[in-house]
C-alpha cells in the first residue's frame, strides 16, 4: 500500500459480469476516465471511502477472459498486474465473475490467484439466484479457492458494504495458489524458471516468459533471461495449452457439490 490511507484495488473480470457497474456502486462520483498512454482504450479511476480514516483507489481495468493476452486490453490488464512499480499497483485484487458463468468465469479468477496477490471472489448478479434455482456452498468455496467471496448484485446495491469491510481487511487474505499447476505441467521445467527469477512469484515469471511485447519495469538482466526462455516457442505453446486444461479439471472439482 503506497500511503496508509489508501488502499490500491484493481477490478478484474471477463466482459458483461457486471464489473463496471460495481465500480460505479464504488465510487459513485469520484470517477476520473481517461485513456492509456498513446491508445484509446478507456481508463478509469475512481475514489471509494472504506472507513473514515481509510480510502480506495479503484481501478476498473478492461474487460478480459485470460491473462495470456491475445487482444489489447488484455495486454493492459497484464502489464497493469505485474508491473509492481506504477503508482496503482494493486494491494488487492478483486475479481467479479456472474452467478450464471462462473465455470468459465474462474479460468480468470485462478491465473490471478497464483501471482499471490491478495485476492477477492466477488459473485454478482446474485439476485437472479432464486429465480435461477441457483444454490452455493459459500464457505465450502472458499476453502477450495483460499479465497474470501462476497455475494453481490450491483444493479442492486447488495453486497457493496460487504467488499468493503473485506477491503479493510485485504492484508488477511490467504494468497496460497489454488494448486500447484506448474509442478503438474513440467516440474523441472518450472523449478528451472523459479530459479532464474526468484524475486517473483513462479506464475509470474512465467506469464512473463510466454509474452511477446517486452516489459519495461524488468532491469536488463531479467529481459536477457526472458529471451533466453522464449526461444523454446514451441515448449511454451504445449505448456500453454496444458495449463488450461489442468485449470478447467481444477475448477471442475472445485465446484462438484458447491455449486448447484
Amino acid at each position: 500500500m503506497k500511503n496508509n490511507a489508501v488502499v490500491n484495488v484493481a477490478l478484474v473480470g471477463n466482459p458483461n459480469t457486471g464489473k463496471t457497474s460495481l465500480f460505479n456502486q464504488l465510487t459513485g462520483l469520484k470517477q476520473k476516465v481517461g485513456n492509456y498512454p498513446g491508445i484509446t482504450v478507456e481508463k478509469k479511476h475512481g475514489i471509494c471511502k472504506l472507513n473514515e480514516t481509510v480510502k480506495a483507489q479503484v481501478t476498473d481495468l478492461p474487460g478480459t477472459y485470460s491473462i495470456n493476452p491475445t487482444s489489447l486490453d488484455e495486454t493492459l490488464v497484464l502489464d497493469a498486474l505485474l508491473n509492481e512499480k506504477n503508482d496503482s499497483f494493486p494491494d488487492v485484487i478483486v475479481v467479479v465473475v456472474e452467478i450464471e458463468n462462473i465455470k468459465r468465469n474462474l479460468l480468470l479468477f485462478t491465473q490471478i490467484k497464483d501471482l499471490k496477490i491478495p485476492t477477492i471472489l466477488v459473485i454478482n448478479m446474485v439476485d437472479q439466484m432464486k429465480r435461477k434455482g441457483i444454490n452455493i456452498d459459500v464457505k465450502q468455496l472458499e476453502e477450495k479457492l483460499n479465497t474470501k467471496i462476497v455475494l453481490a448484485s450491483a444493479r442492486k446495491n447488495i453486497g457493496i458494504e460487504q467488499l468493503k469491510t473485506t477491503l479493510l481487511d485485504y492484508k488477511k487474505l490467504n494468497t496460497t495458489p489454488i494448486s500447484k499447476i506448474t509442478d503438474r505441467i513440467d516440474k523441472d521445467y518450472f523449478t528451472k524458471l523459479k530459479n532464474a527469477f526468484p524475486e517473483f512469484p513462479l506464475y509470474k515469471s512465467w506469464l512473463l516468459i510466454t509474452q511477446n511485447n517486452e516489459f519495461d519495469f524488468l532491469n536488463d538482466k531479467q529481459k536477457e533471461l526472458v529471451l533466453k526462455f522464449r526461444e523454446d516457442l514451441g515448449c511454451i505453446k504445449r505448456y500453454q495449452h496444458k495449463e488450461t486444461i489442468l485449470r478447467y479439471q481444477i475448477i471442475n472439482e472445485v465446484l462438484k457439490e458447491k455449486l448447484s
